[in-house]
């Protein structure tokens, strides 16, 4: 049986993987600190950084085959480290220490340690990929779907953007052109950028709080608090990435699927001497 004609040279085998080290990445950021030695009772250092990280292929924990391997270019893009701001504050508020002769009061409320951690960052990137071999290279992990305006897919998680198939065709010159004989998204790419969304902001608060008891001049008992995520909010570590716009009207993409420790405590009794 002839192959036939039009189609181009019969190939023999499946695919053929080729590794690249020619990744590239730029990263600019912009720092302020604040600090005051502690003194009086009270210590504070905090931290702000805007910064914005954009590059092509992120690192080996990530999917480095891009949607269209003939165009790496394409890929550029936000990274998935890309955390545009981040703020960090960090205070010791300590009560005076109880003197000889001084009251039960003042003896109770004196050699506490409150020491609160706050974090605020902005979400990271994430990708919205079909889940699907669009691109017909026996590969699904990077086709991304395209956008549309009109009727599509939509997500409940990424409200106002209507997804639809990839159709966006490129000849090895990066021209547009259409497939003879097969339909987008046979063959095309999605004109979604890749790490187009961006997940929920994410806010920490932990605490922790101290009562140093003195027994004699030689022997302290130090009782400790401490508590993490303590307004218990519910901080989003990754999303769903799929939405195929082939499968239906509606996707998940952008729902959470796991996400950082809840609220939890842990105490400790320490004695020096």
């Amino acid at each position: 049986a002839g192959y036939p004609v039009g189609f181009g040279v019969p190939v023999p085998w499946n695919s053929v993987d080729a590794q690249r080290s020619d990744g590239n990445s730029i990263y600019n950021a912009l720092t302020f600190n604040l600090s005051k030695r502690f003194s009086r009772g009270f210590e504070l250092l905090s931290s702000y950084t805007y910064s914005h990280s954009i590059d092509d292929s992120t690192d080996l924990q990530s999917p480095l085959e891009p949607q269209d391997s003939r165009f790496p270019r394409l890929e550029r893009a936000n990274s998935v480290n890309d955390q545009r701001h981040r703020w960090v504050t960090s205070a010791v508020f300590q009560s005076l220490g109880a003197k000889s002769g001084d009251g039960f009061f003042k003896k109770f409320l004196g050699d506490f340690t409150l020491s609160p951690i706050i974090e605020f960052s902005s979400g990271r990137p994430f990708n919205v990929i079909t889940g699907e071999d669009t691109r017909l290279d026996l590969g699904a992990s990077q086709a991304r779907p395209s956008i549309g305006s009109g009727s599509g897919t939509t997500s409940a998680f990424i409200p106002g953007v209507v997804f639809v198939p990839a159709n966006n065709c490129l000849d090895n010159s990066g021209a547009t052109f259409t497939v003879p004989f097969v339909a987008p998204p046979a063959g095309c790419n999605g004109d979604l950028g890749r790490n187009r969304f961006v997940m929920p902001n994410y806010f920490q608060w932990d605490m922790r709080l101290s009562k140093r008891i003195p027994f004699g001049e030689r022997f302290k008992l130090d009782l400790i608090a401490d508590s993490f995520n303590l307004f218990n909010r519910l901080n989003v570590a990754a999303v769903n990435q799929v939405c195929d716009p082939l499968a239906g009207a509606t996707c998940t993409a952008g729902q959470p699927t796991a996400s950082y420790d809840a609220r939890q405590f842990q105490f400790a009794l320490k004695v020096s001497w």
